[in-house]
């Protein structure tokens, strides 16, 4: 029997240019298995890269950062009079006229209509279904559909806000979805586990992409085949197949065999893609490596509930003594920035102002003095005790996550120093996100926020996202952080339609986050891939908008 070091040695002597997969033919490394690729429910980045090639949006942002009409003709704004404020006895709302474009279907045939725009909303704004972005739905206040052309609809929000167009609901298909959303609605979680996209995954009428779902197996990868229904511009490749290759450290050598034939912006850690890059050029390899950075933030996540995090002094303590310029040095070769807080470069509101911000310089001797002000001493075996109770703490993450694993064993060794415990813990990706995260089953866990640029984060701050069972586990302010004038701020900020104005709400945000620390802040991540040279049409993105949603101009 071969040693899997052997194997592994072997697969790295084949040549990628003999074992290349059919040119009409495409396989994709990812790093997690998704829970689930359902548009309202899933959370996690590896779903929705998949979604993204399966699903149209009716507003997209392109890698530009630049919104774009995809399922309706034309994104309605106040300056070509298809948005409009108005006022009622109820307050100040806003109104938008959409229309689908014509030839946009369903796989199996079915028209899309304002009909799915509603299904989306009334599932989406359902309390006991999982919705991560809860308040984009609750903040729909009716959807009136023309009489005489369904694919002609009035958007009406209850708040005017000032990227409506792409916080709208995610469709559905009302002709499928429906009645099984009748038939399971309300108890937690069954409409989910029931839902045909969980069920019935290759169901054609569940996608209106240029690709469907064929084949999903459990543990390995989704088939995606060209959708003969898609309204756009046919696709090259005849085949595309997401494979799980959960143990990033497994990638290369799945390059370099064959097994598939690039890496998508859920692949190698940045570390590793670095490595590779070198090999690329060092040996003359047949990749192209893609670097982007984005709007990504790095951190971690703090539940507020647990006993020894509630305390400020304790918070700010993890956060004096994690050496972020370090870390950034050591492991991303500097090219990946420690970050400060939530907001990334690419927003309007980013800051590095003390005047406005609170900045946490890396200081031992600070962070000591600040768990000794808590109450925590240190004793002789090495940690801080506090009314008998030991200082230990869990640090969640996702299996087999070599960046993530890397950087907790280095903030376990640097907060052992301070006298306090770190027990690591990890679970497979599709537990961790559906399960661990969703229903707040963590003390501490490396997360990494994906958004669109100046992007209010109501659904990762406001306390109205907090996620719990009364709400079908919706929202994404896992943290369970409570700030009822950053609440109002967020709530604010996200009805301005003035930029300066909006600015000036967002960095009152930021002032509140930094001085209240609900996360560690970590890095600003950039997005990496590894394609095969010869790919055309590849636009590689650093936001949530991925680059699948632009597929269909792949092609070699």
């Amino acid at each position: 029997m071969l040693h899997s070091w052997v194997i592994t040695s072997i697969a790295l002597l084949l040549s990628p240019v003999a074992l290349a997969n059919p040119k009409d033919e495409l396989r994709i490394a990812v790093n997690a298995e998704f829970d689930t690729i359902h548009p309202i429910v899933n959370t996690m980045a590896a779903g929705g890269l998949v979604q993204d090639a399966i699903m149209r949006p009716l507003v997209m942002i392109t890698p530009q950062g630049k919104p774009k009409a995809v399922l309706i003709k034309e994104i309605p704004t106040i300056e070509n009079k298809k948005a409009q404020i108005f006022t009622a006895k109820t307050g100040t709302h806003l109104k938008a006229d959409i229309e689908f474009i014509e030839s946009a279907q369903w796989g199996d045939g079915k028209p899309v209509t304002c009909r799915d725009l509603e299904a989306g909303w009334k599932i989406g704004s359902d309390d006991l279904v999982a919705t991560p972005n809860r308040d984009d739905y609750d903040n729909v206040k009716d959807i009136v559909i023309d009489k005489a052309n369904p694919k002609k609809c009035t958007v009406v929000f209850d708040k005017a806000q000032y990227n409506f167009y792409v916080s709208m609901p995610r469709l559905i298909p009302a002709h499928l979805e429906m009645p099984v959303f009748e038939k399971y609605k309300g108890k937690v979680l069954t409409y989910e586990r029931n839902s045909l996209y969980s069920s019935k995954i290759t169901e054609p009428g569940l996608y209106n992409g240029p690709y469907r779902v064929s084949e999903l197996k459990q543990g390995s990868h989704i088939v995606l085949v060209p959708n003969e229904k898609f309204y756009g511009k046919k696709p090259y490749f005849k085949k595309v197949i997401f494979k799980f290759i959960l143990n990033s450290t497994s990638m290369e050598a799945n390059l370099m065999s064959g097994n598939v034939d690039m890496t998508s912006s859920s692949g190698m850690s940045f570390d590793q893609t670095l490595a590779f890059d070198k090999k690329v050029k060092s040996q003359n390899l047949p990749y192209e490596v893609r670097y982007v950075a984005g709007s990504m933030y790095a951190h971690i996540e703090l539940n507020l509930d647990n006993s020894i995090l509630q305390d400020l002094k304790v918070r700010q303590a993890l956060n004096c003594s994690f050496n972020r310029s370090e870390m950034a040095k050591s492991f991303f070769d500097s090219k990946q920035p420690p970050a400060l807080h939530f907001s990334t470069p690419f927003d309007e509101w980013y800051t590095e102002d003390p005047k406005i911000i609170k900045l946490y310089p890396y200081s031992r001797i600070k962070a000591q003095r600040l768990l000794d002000e808590a109450g925590w001493k240190m004793e002789k075996d090495g940690y801080r005790y506090k009314d008998g109770k030991k200082m230990s703490l869990t640090m969640t993450n996702v299996a087999d996550n070599k960046m993530n694993e890397m950087i907790a064993v280095y903030l376990q060794n640097q907060w052992k120093q301070l006298g306090l415990e770190v027990v690591l813990k990890s679970f497979p990706a599709r537990i961790f996100f559906g399960e661990i995260l969703r229903q707040r089953k963590f003390e501490m866990a490396a997360l990494t926020w994906v958004e669109s640029p100046n992007m209010v984060p109501l659904g990762t701050m406001s306390s109205t996202m907090v996620p719990s069972q009364g709400n079908g586990w919706s929202g994404h302010n896992r943290s369970g952080w409570r700030n009822k004038e950053v609440d109002k701020l967020l709530v604010q900020a996200t009805e301005e339609f003035n930029s300066a104005k909006r600015i000036e709400f967002m960095r009152k945000v930021l002032a509140a986050y930094t001085e209240e620390l609900p996360q560690l802040p970590s890095y600003y991540r950039s997005n990496t891939s590894i394609i095969p040279k010869g790919l055309k049409g590849y636009e590689m993105t650093g936001h949530n908008n991925s680059e699948y949603l632009q597929i269909e101009n792949w092609h070699f």
